[in-house]
């Protein structure tokens, strides 16, 4: 059954899908004193693919079929670097710095799409990454000092890295439907994090279990809750709404972990945002 075109519908999703984004921080800053991040990351990513791979199974595995290997290969790996960058991030910074610098996505989407795809960039895209860059530099605070806080340079590597994925699962969204995509995209996962993951296991109090599964379920809820809101709404239309996740951010940096905000980090979010959203209107 077709989906009528509905905005409010596309933006309510895709607010959801980022609170579930920015939750997954939360959780991962929570467990910090007692679960290294590549433990972490794997349990995530388990949880998640053994709930995908019921759906699979329910479904007599017709949607496993691929000739995009490589593309598949390409977004598992940077999507697991990227997930564990924005986790490493979020318990070495505040939330609200790993969120607005993950959120640097949109503005370096199209510097590499120039760099390896040859795409030309408008005035108006080359406008939003002067924006978004001064911005990411109001943020980071690049100075004598910035090895003392290492975790705005991880949030910003999980950026960059993220707009690789992004850029792969453009190419996959050409041949391979949602489910596809999400099954081998988190069987890269665990593999790759199992595997980084090895002696680094140890003894764990049963809540910090439940916070993986709770991360894994916040995964799922994130894939899914985009690709609904996709199915109502243009991509930008409503992408200027993963802004939302800063605002998220904040909130739980003040109400659970008494983080506070910087004049710099509010000033840096706004001209991020800012050229995110000029970024995606033109690219549109």
């Amino acid at each position: 059954m077709s989906q009528k075109h509905s905005l409010w519908l596309g933006s309510v999703f895709i607010v959801l899908a980022f609170l579930a984004n920015t939750a997954q921080s939360v959780f991962g800053k929570y467990v910090d004193s007692y679960l290294s991040v590549q433990v972490f990351t794997f349990g995530t990513f388990l949880v998640a693919f053994t709930l995908v791979l019921l759906l699979t199974a329910l479904r007599q595995f017709k949607d496993l079929p691929t000739r995009k290997g490589g593309y598949h290969l390409l977004r598992g790996i940077t999507g697991i670097a990227g997930f564990t960058l924005f986790i490493a991030a979020a318990q070495l910074t505040s939330l609200v710095d790993t969120n607005v610098l993950v959120n640097t996505t949109p503005i370096f989407i199209p510097i590499l799409a120039l760099i390896f795809l040859r795409q030309r960039i408008s005035w108006q895209i080359w406008l939003a990454i002067v924006i978004g860059f001064a911005g990411m530099v109001v943020v980071v605070r690049p100075d004598a000092n910035i090895l003392s806080n290492p975790g705005n340079l991880v949030a910003l590597a999980a950026g960059f890295v993220t707009a690789i994925e992004f850029l792969a699962v453009n190419k996959l969204d050409e041949s391979e439907t949602p489910l596809t995509q999400l099954f081998y995209f988190l069987l890269f996962g665990v593999v790759v994090s199992g595997c980084l993951a090895i002696g680094h296991f140890q003894a764990t109090p049963p809540w910090v279990l439940w916070m993986m599964v709770a991360t894994g379920l916040c995964l799922l809820a994130f894939q899914f809750l985009l690709i609904k809101a996709y199915l109502y709404a243009k991509p930008h239309e409503v992408g200027a709404f993963q802004y939302s996740s800063v605002v998220f951010a904040a909130i739980f940096g003040i109400v659970l972990f008494r983080e506070s905000i910087s004049l710099e980090s509010i000033i840096g979010a706004v001209m991020i945002c800012a050229g995110g959203i000029v970024s995606i209107s033109g690219r549109h």
